[in-house]
């Protein structure tokens, strides 16, 4: 909190939750922060950063909040993860390949032998996580992600379809990429966190409160609704 009454909140880019539109900020993130600091007399200040630089400064206190984390034993040391979490991700991870290499991920020790990009400073699932054999490439950006794979300098990275179809036209994705067999399909809650190396560790009471109102009554959903049907349209009329 640099500044009185604002509340400096990490943001990155990853349509449609948080998406860079004409110069502005938008997507349902950026409602849903906007919401949560009104009911406590703040003002978000957003700090754009590719996710790996939004998850240090949150750990260090040099910014107040990032959405969108799933919950460590290892993030909570520097994290306060408000409750309830805000959303439930029942959409699969997924292994996207190149089609033309009609490489085979049927199962999770395929990954052994392949190049993996993953987005530096993620959490995935645990099984992977921990995994010390699979040859994995950290890289700052979904777009790295999905260029180092075209370019044939990985095999494969593991993201939600939601993340990657915004990165691509419809037909370059459509001709150029294919998903594997094998996934992870178990839900994974997505928090909300204030650092707890900021002033702003004092308001976690308070915004758990109201975060778990406008679960229940269904603001959230309905900001979620609102958006997805916005972000649908914008993208069928590119």
């Amino acid at each position: 909190m640099a500044e009185t009454g604002k509340l400096n909140v990490a943001v990155f880019i990853e349509p449609p939750y948080v998406d860079l539109v004409a110069k502005k900020l938008v997507g349902e993130n950026i409602d849903i922060i906007n919401l949560l600091t009104k009911s406590i007399g703040l003002e978000p200040a957003f700090i754009q950063c590719p996710f790996v630089r939004c998850l240090a400064m949150t750990k260090s206190g040099q910014a107040d909040m990032l959405l969108g984390l799933s919950k460590s034993i290892d993030r909570e040391k520097d994290l306060i993860f408000l409750n309830p979490p805000h959303f439930k991700q029942k959409k699969p991870l997924r292994f996207f390949t190149l089609k033309e290499k009609k490489q085979t991920i049927q199962h999770f020790s395929d990954l052994n032998s392949l190049l993996v990009g993953t987005l530096r400073g993620a959490a995935y699932f645990p099984l992977f996580d921990e995994n010390q054999t699979i040859k994995k490439v950290e890289l700052t950006s979904r777009e790295q992600l999905v260029s180092m794979l075209l370019k044939g300098r990985i095999d494969t990275f593991l993201e939600r379809e939601e993340t990657v179809l915004p990165l691509l036209s419809t037909t370059e994705y459509q001709n150029k990429f294919t998903m594997a067999d094998y996934q992870y399909n178990k839900t994974i809650n997505s928090y909300i966190v204030l650092s707890r190396h900021s002033k702003a560790r004092r308001y976690a009471n308070e915004l758990s409160q109201v975060l778990a109102k406008i679960v229940s009554d269904g603001t959230i959903k309905r900001i979620r609704m609102k958006n997805r049907e916005r972000y649908q349209t914008d993208t069928n009329t590119k």
